[in-house]
């Protein structure tokens, strides 16, 4: 299975019902009417999380989940597993009340390309640069401070990403140059009440 519908199946949900005796699956996509039904083997695994999954759907601990708020710590979660292999020092500060509305793909695209524009294509994990990440929310603003050791990363490859942070997110970037060798990104990206 490609991770075109691996991330299709992600991004839209599925519902598991129980339906004539037999375990059944579907996808929440509204084009997508078929239903399935799940094997034996992936049934038995699925009983075993249930009483996990209750809980979580009704028990004390149970986190209600905001689709306008924006995790910007799992985001960064996220990140920092992607690129496991690579020399990542990722920072945030913010209080634990701070609200941040945006969209998580657009922001996990824009840190993810940052990232591979400082990851050379012949570059070995480990001879890739330490890569610096500093974010914190600021007055409703994420503010983002990036570079790598080695100054690879180059705002001419990052064009389209820039423009999305200016035109599309309503934000600044700039890239300054403190020496030869020492150059960085400050990105500052409103929040967007509109996200739902």
């Amino acid at each position: 299975m490609d991770d075109i519908i691996k991330d299709h199946i992600f991004k839209k949900g599925v519902w598991i019902k129980e339906q004539q005796g037999s375990l059944t699956i579907g996808s929440l996509d509204k084009n997508d009417k078929s239903v399935m039904v799940i094997s034996d083997k992936l049934s038995s695994k699925i009983f075993e999380f249930e009483n996990d999954m209750i809980d979580a759907l009704y028990g004390e601990d149970k986190v209600l989940f905001n689709s306008s708020v924006l995790d910007i710590e799992k985001l960064l979660e996220n990140i920092e597993k992607q690129f496991k292999k690579h020399n990542l020092r990722i920072s945030f500060s913010g209080t634990k009340d701070y609200i941040f509305k945006a969209n998580y793909d657009q922001i996990y695209s824009i840190i993810e390309r940052l990232v591979l524009s400082s990851i050379p294509d012949s570059t070995q994990a480990q001879d890739s640069p330490l890569i610096y990440i500093n974010t914190t929310v600021l007055q409703d603003h994420l503010c983002i401070i990036y570079r790598d050791s080695d100054s690879i990363s180059d705002p001419s490859k990052l064009k389209n990403e820039i423009q999305i942070i200016k035109t599309v997110l309503n934000g600044q970037v700039s890239f300054k140059a403190t020496s030869e060798s020492q150059s960085y990104y400050d990105i500052m990206i409103p929040s967007n009440p509109d996200v739902s």
